[in-house]
């Protein structure tokens, strides 16, 4: 949450300042940085239901218990693992660079080789 507040002290020119961000989730857990968990356990399961079913390509639809009512549609596994992954960024509980450092530990690939498994439902037809 400090890095959003305080980004004009991180020597990047592509980032900018925001003293008033909140995160979506209202409260940030006091973890100092770690490899995602999220980005792990949500890249496995879409790994496991694409071996099982032997296709990526599912549509669905899950509902949640935190947002009753709210439903979110997606084109496969990867998709959803990958909105799972990325809501820990928008939460504001992981930086990016964490999110990918959790798929290097699952996969032990390199980093460009995690970020293509990331937006794997974008590409495969």
């Amino acid at each position: 949450m400090t890095a959003i507040r305080a980004a004009d002290s991180d020597n990047n020119p592509d980032t900018m300042t925001d003293p008033d961000w909140l995160p979506e989730v209202g409260r940030t857990a006091p973890d100092p940085s770690y490899p995602g968990a999220h980005a792990v356990l949500s890249a496995a399961g879409a790994k496991v239901l694409i071996s099982f079913f032997e296709r990526d390509h599912s549509e669905f639809n899950v509902s949640s218990e935190v947002l009753p009512g709210v439903e979110r549609a997606f084109m496969g596994f990867s998709a959803a693992a990958e909105e799972a992954t990325l809501s820990r960024v928008f939460a504001g509980q992981h930086f990016r660079f964490e999110l990918t450092a959790g798929l290097i530990g699952f996969f032990g690939e390199r980093e460009d080789k995690v970020e293509e498994s990331i937006t794997l439902a974008r590409e495969k037809p």
